[in-house]
């Protein structure tokens, strides 16, 4: 395991030895900044020595990897990031929740759909919110490790293609839903006008009305991609309400075309790569060279593996510790912690309703916020606390487990806590392996 070091000025320098370090601190001559990834400052002058450092990242709607290395074939860092999934369902739900407010409170008016206007490069935000997310992650990395070129994995892919390898020409033009007004029809005239669920579920006699449903319901992350669709009653869609298509039918559920995640790499290209040139001169690659290169080096397929081989170097030497990230969502905000009542100046935080949205509370004097690190000695194990309930809190560790003194009760009393150290936006862990 390496030490991360800066300089007394906050500038980044080559990681050193554990004992090095432990020595600097015993001597006074470096103080202690960061918990993970471990770094230290120099509190004297320093010679700057640094390396030529490349960092290579295999972007991902989902996960992303990251490795840093040296031009000697030295890989210094490695992590992986897993990005938040619930930027679309969190603004989805903000749109009811301000659409049911504007119908109660106040008087019909008429829709207006030419009052909004778009900024030039503009990215729906659970798009923009991951490129943000690989920015950040280097702009931090940066900092601790003096990197000087990035290397970038980005992708151009055909949806079409995908779909119909054999397409070409005015074939673009002509989608399968070529001569249908609607997504409806189209649907209903594919599966012949025949409930899909009458077979399935024939304890739930068939109604006269015909529908569309959603195989993975849109509370779930479902489009409305034509395959997420099929033709079915009324009766069965009100049945199978927001289930999934296995909990309703006891069937899997049918093959489902899902090409978000494309979409996310044809853009990192043209907005992901250009935020990067501020940080350090950036590169970019496609996946086809990556798969050439990491079969060559004979290296197993995973997102740090690619992030190394993405950097270009075949490395000759690998720290033994890697890190586990986790994008997380630092509050739990509410509108109407913000929004006074009607007839009101100020807005009423103390309501009991609030406490559900606590970010931080305070036990014997000691302040404990959330996505904190603690150390459950009980257990043994290390975790993050997600929640409040009253005085106590709830706490799991790095992928969403809760940890519990009883099987009754999740919830953990704050005196057996040890704080480790506290969090922003990013959780993370540390483990010890040869990827």
């Amino acid at each position: 395991m390496l030490v991360f070091v800066i300089n007394k000025h906050g500038k980044p320098l080559m990681p050193c030895k554990p004992s090095k370090a432990r020595k600097l601190l015993k001597q006074g001559k470096a103080k202690v900044v960061k918990k993970e990834p471990f770094t230290i400052q120099l509190l004297h002058g320093s010679s700057g020595y640094k390396q030529k450092c490349i960092a290579g990242i295999d972007t991902g709607s989902k996960n992303m990897g990251v490795a840093v290395a040296t031009e000697d074939g030295r890989v210094i860092y490695k992590a992986q990031v897993y990005l938040r999934q619930d930027i679309k369902e969190n603004i989805e739900a903000r749109r009811r929740l301000r659409r049911t407010r504007r119908n109660r409170k106040t008087r019909y008016r008429k829709a207006r759909f030419l009052n909004r206007k778009r900024k030039e490069g503009w990215l729906p935000p659970s798009i923009k919110a991951r490129i943000e997310a690989h920015y950040n992650i280097a702009r931090k990395l940066a900092k601790i490790i003096p990197i000087s070129e990035i290397r970038v994995e980005v992708g151009q892919f055909d949806t079409q293609a995908l779909q119909n390898p054999e397409i070409r020409g005015i074939e673009y033009q002509q989608g399968e839903m070529q001569g249908f007004d609607s997504v409806k029809e189209y649907v209903k005239i594919r599966d012949n006008y025949q409930c899909r669920y009458a077979k399935l579920r024939p304890d739930i006699p068939c109604s006269d009305k015909l529908t569309v449903d959603h195989i993975i319901p849109r509370s779930k992350g479902g489009t409305d991609n034509p395959s997420n669709l099929v033709c079915c009653c009324e009766a069965h869609n009100i049945a199978k309400g927001s289930m999934s298509y296995k909990e309703f039918t006891g069937k899997i559920s049918p093959k489902i075309e899902d090409f978000r995640s494309t979409v996310f790499m044809n853009v990192s290209r043209y907005y992901l790569v250009p935020m990067l040139q501020k940080i350090a001169p950036t590169k970019y690659t496609f996946g086809l060279y990556t798969r050439r290169k990491r079969k060559e080096w004979a290296i197993e397929k995973s997102h740090i593996n690619d992030a190394i081989v993405i950097a270009g170097i075949k490395p000759r030497w690998q720290d033994d510790a890697w890190y586990y990230i986790r994008q997380v969502r630092k509050k739990k905000r509410s509108l109407h912690e913000e929004i006074p009542r009607k007839g009101r100046k100020q807005p009423n935080r103390e309501a009991k309703r609030n406490n559900k949205n606590e970010k931080e509370i305070i036990v014997r004097g000691k302040k404990w916020c959330l996505r904190d690190k603690v150390y459950i000695h009980e257990l043994s194990e290390a975790g993050f606390i997600s929640g409040f309930t009253g005085k106590w809190v709830y706490v799991q560790d790095i992928h969403g487990n809760y940890l519990q003194l009883s099987d009754k009760y999740k919830q953990i009393n704050p005196e057996k806590l040890e704080l480790m150290y506290r969090n922003n936006n990013y959780i993370c862990e540390r483990f010890i392996s040869t990827l």
